[in-house]
């Protein structure tokens, strides 16, 4: 076992302790109560159907949840590690500060996807538990945790990119989740299509028949993803290694 693959492994499992322990969790709980206490509520309107669940989803899985918890623990993660110097330690190991990067990225998307799996099979539960509509519940919440698997692949990269390369990354992270992600992805035309969720939301289609979805070929969506997501990290490694901490 080579030394590069032990020292990612251990920056990885390392940085998602220390996710999994910070304070952030309480948040968390409460959006994953928000979502369940949304599902449940909505699961009780009249005429209610599994295309219903599935536009629902979109928007607070989607579009709400998936991107805020990865600007949340993605923008912070590096980035206090700088303000507190604590990240030194990690700097001056003998391991290269490129791998180091890929362990933290690591383990920023294994928490993401074990949070993000908790709280939508909450949600999804909490709909089934009160709609009296429950033929393909199961399969919409298989598919809507893979499409956030995907979606946490990117977001994660995207924030844990400008964590490093800013100091107060949430203000620009806030700005391209509500602005960009949220009002220019509902804009009609080709703009729109230039956003993560669109792309999420063309995969989509591709997994489910259940509500509406962008259309358009799923395989070049997926594969304009991981590409973004490949150079978002390649970038945040460069900037780590070109990174002055004393």
């Amino acid at each position: 076992m080579s030394f590069n693959f032990i020292g990612l492994r251990t920056v990885a499992a390392f940085s998602a302790r220390k996710l999994l322990m910070n304070r952030r969790w309480m948040m968390v709980a409460l959006l994953g109560a928000l979502v369940a206490l949304v599902m449940g509520y909505a699961a009780t309107e009249d005429g209610v159907t599994m295309d219903f669940a599935s536009e629902l989803m979109v928007l607070l899985l989607l579009a709400f949840l998936l991107p805020v918890l990865s600007l949340i623990y993605g923008a912070s993660m590096i980035r206090n590690e700088m303000d507190d110097r604590s990240i030194v330690q990690v700097i001056t190991a003998p391991l290269d500060r490129r791998i180091s990067y890929l362990g933290y990225y690591i383990g920023l998307v294994m928490v993401l996807c074990l949070l993000i799996t908790v709280v939508t099979v909450i949600g999804g539960a909490a709909f089934l538990i009160f709609s009296p509509v429950r033929d393909g519940g199961l399969q919409l919440i298989v598919t809507f945790i893979a499409l956030q698997y995907l979606g946490v692949m990117v977001y994660s990269a995207l924030f844990l990119f400008l964590g490093t390369l800013m100091k107060q990354p949430i203000y620009l992270g806030l700005i391209y989740i509500f602005i960009w992600e949220g009002f220019v992805a509902s804009i009609p035309g080709s703009i729109g299509k230039v956003t993560i969720r669109h792309q999420l939301q063309v995969v989509g289609s591709e997994l489910t028949d259940f509500g509406s979805w962008a259309s358009g070929d799923w395989a070049v969506s997926i594969l304009a993803l991981v590409l973004v997501t490949a150079l978002l990290v390649l970038a945040g490694a460069f900037v780590l290694r070109q990174e002055e901490v004393s």
